[in-house]
């Protein structure tokens, strides 16, 4: 004879189950026997598969174009053992590094159709989100860490705020260090520049505004075809932090790197609002918590990797050319035609005038602590 499903809750756990205390199902029509069935099966499994005593953790999916094994991935898999341990599983992560999520413009489309949901991005996917965030990405526009420390702190809430409008929770700043301009071509000689093949990151148009305005003739690929493009021929130049060439084994395909820093490359991390939304507050307060110290932390971490990566390519025999003076001087004069070109479209004047405000008054009371 079946046994009816009842029988398969024991004695002790019949309180929990109220459809089921009052007997089997036996002697029940079969439409009613069907109701009860799916009732069980939609309220009470959860309890199962989840436990009594806490709810289904939220699976939070993270990409990343950074390899596995590199700072960026290491840093995040401390960051989500933490979050885990402190929400007692109730917040699971699931991390997508390499790459394995496509580029950054790849990972924003997965994102907002919901199969990724948070991303550690480069300037480039954060801009294509909130373009005014790529002042931070102006050239020559800072001269020393601290500078970009203070204006990520004093903006902050702005931007986070500009991200929270499109749907978006910015957990925090990162990056990826100063650029540099590296090259297969001797680049010592004046207008070098001008007879590179630079790799532009293809759909970053604020890059390829950047490299124009400095005479530089760019070349768009895909970050996943730099290597690629290297081999062949197609581009002989590429722009990209110290830390980053190492990363992606750039600097074994070129001889030459300009060591004037041009641009400081800004990263942050990202979440999806909707996804975030489904954590208690109590939960999100903890990630956000985690995230802050681990974006800390991260940037410590990349500066210090930026420094020991300089010492590779020394080690590789890559020669570090210092500019001329006259080419600095052409340098910051095309450093201010990008400036006005990218005003109105990517920053405000406003905004961009506030960031030399702030600039200015951190220098003068450095200057002054002297």
């Amino acid at each position: 004879m079946r046994r009816p499903v009842s029988c398969l809750i024991k004695p002790k756990q019949r309180a929990h189950f109220p459809l089921l205390a009052a007997g089997s199902f036996n002697g029940e029509y079969p439409h009613m026997r069907a109701l009860r069935i799916l009732t069980f099966f939609a309220v009470f499994i959860p309890i199962f598969l989840c436990g009594e005593n806490r709810a289904c953790a939220t699976v939070i999916k993270i990409a990343l174009v950074t390899p596995e094994g590199s700072t960026w991935t290491k840093t995040l898999h401390k960051m989500t053992d933490e979050v885990r341990a402190r929400t007692n599983g109730e917040v699971e992560f699931k991390i997508y590094a390499g790459g394995i999520s496509g580029d950054e413009l790849d990972i924003i489309r997965k994102m907002q159709a919901g199969r990724i949901h948070a991303a550690g991005f480069s300037g480039v996917g954060l801009g294509v989100l909130l373009p005014e965030i790529r002042i931070l990405e102006a050239p020559l526009l800072f001269k020393e860490y601290g500078e970009i420390d203070h204006v990520k702190e004093k903006l902050f809430s702005e931007f986070a705020g500009g991200f929270a409008r499109k749907n978006y929770i910015l957990l925090g700043f990162v990056e990826a260090g100063f650029v540099y301009f590296f090259s297969s071509s001797e680049i010592s000689k004046q207008d070098a520049l001008k007879s590179m093949k630079m790799w532009v990151w293809k759909g970053d148009t604020v890059a390829q505004t950047f490299l124009s305005t400095f005479g530089i003739k760019t070349y768009p690929l895909h970050l996943s075809d730099v290597n690629t493009g290297l081999e062949t021929g197609m581009i002989d130049s590429f722009y990209s932090p110290i830390l980053a060439s190492v990363a992606f084994q750039w600097h074994t395909k070129i001889k030459y790197m300009l060591d004037y820093p041009m641009v400081n490359s800004t990263g942050g991390l990202l979440m999806d609002r909707k996804i975030f939304d489904r954590l208690s507050p109590k939960n999100q307060e903890i990630l956000k918590d985690a995230a802050r110290k681990y974006c800390a932390e991260l940037v410590r971490l990349t500066r210090r990797d930026n420094d020991e990566a300089r010492m590779v390519l020394k080690e590789s025999g890559i020669k570090f050319i210092p500019p001329l003076k006259q080419e600095i001087n052409s340098f910051q004069d095309s450093a201010l035609k990008t400036y006005e070109k990218n005003i109105p479209d990517i920053y405000s004047r406003d905004l961009f005038n506030r960031v030399q405000e702030i600039l200015k008054e951190y220098r003068e009371t450095r200057k002054a602590s002297r």
